[in-house]
């Protein structure tokens, strides 16, 4: 029958072994006392959060929520190409490569696809891709609103790929370059 224990705690003196329980022990209760929902959690020294520190507001680097944030980043993008392409494709495309389309005949064809066509829209004005009037669009009432492209539609993919192939910011849906 094989061995499934790892090598290091197969050749191991029991004394190093002992060693590596205690360090695990210590490991864990210090993350313990620094997550405020164990019972263990520290009070007497809360860490001080200052603005300018660049970690501010973010993720801790390897976590769970990290990788949660970057997989949202890299749907977002790719709901914001699916948008552009459907703006290119069925709006009237202008020499310059970019394109016009209503409000209303988007919705009719992209909620289709996705019902977040309105927040996909002002994820995308946002960084400039898009240009519409107003803050935001309502079926019916803005249904003749011209929605422009602001760059050539090829320029827009290939930002969002090169975004695709480099590391996410967590928060930022395409860095314009």
């Amino acid at each position: 029958m094989a061995e499934t224990r790892p090598h290091y705690l197969r050749h191991s003196t029991m004394a190093d072994k002992k060693k590596i329980f205690d360090d695990k022990v210590k490991e864990h209760k210090d993350k313990m006392a620094n997550n405020p929902f164990s019972d263990n959690y520290r009070t007497s020294a809360p860490t001080k959060l200052a603005k300018d520190d660049p970690n501010y507001g973010r993720p801790v680097a390897g976590s769970k929520t990290e990788r949660r944030g970057r997989k949202a980043a890299a749907h977002i993008n790719a709901e914001v190409a699916v948008l552009c392409q459907m703006i290119y494709e069925n709006g009237e495309q202008y020499e310059d490569g970019t394109a016009a389309i209503t409000f209303g005949s988007l919705f009719q064809i992209y909620t289709v696809i996705s019902n977040k066509v309105v927040g996909i829209l002002l994820r995308a004005r946002k960084h400039g891709l898009v240009y519409f009037e107003g803050e935001t669009l309502f079926q019916r009432r803005d249904d003749d609103v011209p929605i422009l492209l602001m760059k050539p539609f090829k320029e827009i993919v290939a930002e969002l790929n090169r975004d695709r192939d480099e590391e996410f910011e967590i928060g930022v849906c395409h860095k314009a370059k």
